[in-house]
């Protein structure tokens, strides 16, 4: 709720991939969501990594997660979102999945070397596949020549200096492209509960957590945001976007 108050008061609509098993158990969130106007996509129902099943397991996690979200919701769900950005090169046969369940973008690749692959589009893209395509919608993406990182959500979002994300997504917009911000919401939970975890995991899920909502705050007062779906109907590329 704390999300959806900060989007209404800045009048934003976004895209909001919802868990099919979190649908399940709190459909009443889920029409929430939708009565004011966001877009409901989805992220799968168990929160499964694409690479670690099969397709037939994940044709079956996406129908189920389907089932449960069009029973609640009345618009059409376009979008999936993989846990873990986990479309890889050894998972690629999911986008013909998504392709033929009816999606119409994925946004589950990252062009960073430790979660991805560095040759990945850094701007959304339009994808062949074997029978259609699917555009696909990369997170925002730092522009060093050297490495890429990310700077759209997660620990990129709290910890790389606001000024370096500002100018990135400046620059993508003067070259007509978005800059695609995500955000979890215990992110802005103030009472996450205490988890024992790696070191590098907790930095992952805790640096500078504080920052979050302070960030999304500044970032909806200097750009304008839409949902994905939204974005796909205004876009300026007609082979990419019609």
């Amino acid at each position: 709720m704390k999300i959806l108050n900060i989007l209404s008061g800045k009048g934003v609509k976004a895209t909001f991939f919802v868990l099919g098993y979190i649908a399940y158990r709190y459909p009443d969130l889920i029409k929430k969501i939708q009565e004011r106007g966001h877009e409901i996509a989805t992220h799968g129902y168990s929160h499964r990594r694409v690479y670690t099943m099969t397709p037939e397991s994940f044709r079956k996690d996406l129908r189920r997660a389907l089932t449960v979200i069009r029973g609640i919701t009345t618009e059409p769900v376009n979008g999936y979102r993989a846990p873990e950005w986990s479309i890889r090169n050894d998972s690629l046969w999911a986008l013909d999945i998504l392709n033929q369940e009816g999606f119409e973008y994925d946004s589950s690749m990252t062009p960073f070397p430790f979660i991805g692959n560095p040759g990945n589009a850094e701007i959304p893209t339009k994808l062949d596949l074997k029978n259609g395509y699917i555009r696909e919608f990369p997170p925002l993406a730092s522009t060093t020549s050297l490495i890429k990182f990310p700077l759209g959500g997660g620990w990129g979002l709290r910890v790389f200096p606001y000024s370096l994300i500002r100018s990135t997504i400046y620059n993508l917009n003067k070259a007509g492209q978005p800059g695609l911000i995500y955000l979890h919401p215990r992110e802005f939970d103030d009472n996450n509960p205490y988890i024992k975890l790696p070191l590098i995991k907790k930095m992952v899920l805790q640096a500078r957590i504080e920052k979050t909502e302070k960030r999304l705050c500044r970032l909806l007062n200097d750009f304008h945001f839409t949902s994905i779906s939204a974005f796909m109907k205004i876009g300026k590329n007609p082979e990419m976007y019609a």
